[in-house]
């Protein structure tokens, strides 16, 4: 009889697939499978499956050579599924937490995460496994995950700053949570290493975006591998025939400027980089994708000091939303979310929380965005460089009002 188990999340970088890896070094004569609907990411195991069907005949056909299947799968954990279902528990201000985080939760025997109990581990696994020594040899496996590093990096910090009064009130200690900002290299193989100033969170799509932005990739498949060390602070691409947008350069990017080195500017402002036309909105539109990608800005509402992207569609549909303490970092982050997901970009746009530069206009241009949407002010560089490639460039949105600065024949108000 094969045991079947199932590994579900709070959300992206909880270590899912750390954990079934794992599993399957100390399972007996154990295989593990994966279910997405995005493109399988380098380095990640064999048997990734993009339907429910296409895992269910591989899990099927395992009885015959196989005594435990380690299957990584939120649509199964749904269903429940599973003889073991275990669900790893996020991090706020880490984790880009699921909407149906509450009900891989409840449907879930097993749960790794900081109120998790190794009593409660053994007293499931006991009944499932029939072996003290296997049930055991799991229950490490899950311990150690625990203190597995995508569970220790955190986004906040928190601090106990001394508040003062200017009215002469005595000061008093005010415990508040700052937004982390650290040093991340991206070494990037056959070209150079960039030393980045960012929000340690979301860096592998941090990566592959700064990879795209940069004219070294043009899709996810063009990415090999790639590998992040949390205890270096550095993560590692390789890539398939690399471009020539940062060839040579060994730079820090701080996370107020995202821009040091650029080689691609003067192709951007001769309007050699043009953008498609096939976007067409309301103006309601404008201030519906800010408004919910402010409710989703977690860091924010929990430091006040993130900034956040959003990729939105043609409808409103927000793709991905990212934050981080640098606004070129966050584009970067969304940008490369919708990359590793293998979600076209073509006829989408962009919602900001702050003011508009001229790199952000950069990449929007090179991920052929149509449609910027900030609630602040663009810089006149920014306005230029819109206007040359051909991208919409609305700020100020706020409420019940806009300001379109170029090309306005995509808002169906203006």
């Amino acid at each position: 009889m094969t045991l079947t188990w199932v590994i579900c999340g709070a959300g992206r970088r909880v270590g899912k697939t750390h954990l079934a890896r794992k599993l399957c070094e100390v399972l007996p004569n154990a295989v593990y499978a994966k279910q997405g609907c995005g493109t399988k990411m380098p380095g990640k195991p064999e048997n990734f499956f993009r339907t429910d069907a296409e895992l269910a005949a591989f899990i099927d056909a395992c009885p015959e050579t196989r005594a435990h299947v380690v299957v990584e799968s939120n649509e199964r954990a749904r269903k429940r599924q599973g003889d073991v279902i275990i669900f790893i528990d996020g991090i706020p201000g880490q984790t880009d937490f699921r909407d149906d985080v509450d009900e891989l939760r409840s449907g879930a025997h097993l749960q790794v995460g900081s109120t998790a109990s190794i009593d409660d581990w053994r007293k499931v696994l006991s009944d499932k496994l029939k072996n003290a020594e296997l049930c055991e040899a799991v229950c490490d496996v899950l311990v150690e995950h625990q203190g597995h590093p995508s569970r220790s990096v955190s986004a906040i910090h928190r601090v106990e700053p001394l508040r003062i009064s200017m009215e002469g009130a005595p000061p008093i200690r005010d415990p508040c949570d700052v937004v982390v900002e650290e040093l991340l290299t991206i070494m990037v193989e056959g070209v150079g290493n960039f030393a980045v100033m960012c929000t340690p969170c979301d860096v592998e799509a941090l990566a592959v975006g700064f990879a795209f932005s940069e004219g070294l990739i043009s899709s996810i498949e063009d990415v090999i591998e790639l590998a992040y060390r949390t205890d270096q602070r550095a993560i590692g691409l390789r890539l398939d025939a690399p471009g020539q947008g940062g060839a040579g350069r060994n730079l820090i990017v701080t996370s107020s400027c995202g821009l040091c080195g650029s080689r691609n500017i003067d192709q951007l402002m001769a309007g050699n980089v043009v953008s498609g036309d096939s976007l067409r909105v309301p103006g309601t539109l404008l201030r519906n994708v800010a408004e919910e990608m402010h409710a989703r800005q977690d860091l924010f509402a929990r430091t006040g000091g993130a900034h956040a992207a959003g990729i939105f569609a043609a409808d409103g549909e927000l793709l991905a939303v990212a934050e981080d303490i640098g606004r070129h970092n966050a584009v970067d982050k969304a940008i490369g979310k919708c990359l590793v997901q293998g979600l076209s970009l073509a006829g989408c746009g962009i919602t900001l929380s702050g003011r508009v530069s001229l790199e952000l206009v950069a990449k929007a241009a090179r991920a052929g965005l149509e449609l910027m949407v900030a609630v602040s002010a663009p810089s006149s560089l920014a306005i230029e460089a819109a206007e040359r490639c051909n991208i919409t460039l609305c700020g100020f949105v706020r409420e019940q009002r806009a300001t379109v600065y170029t090309h306005p024949r995509r808002i169906e108000s203006a």
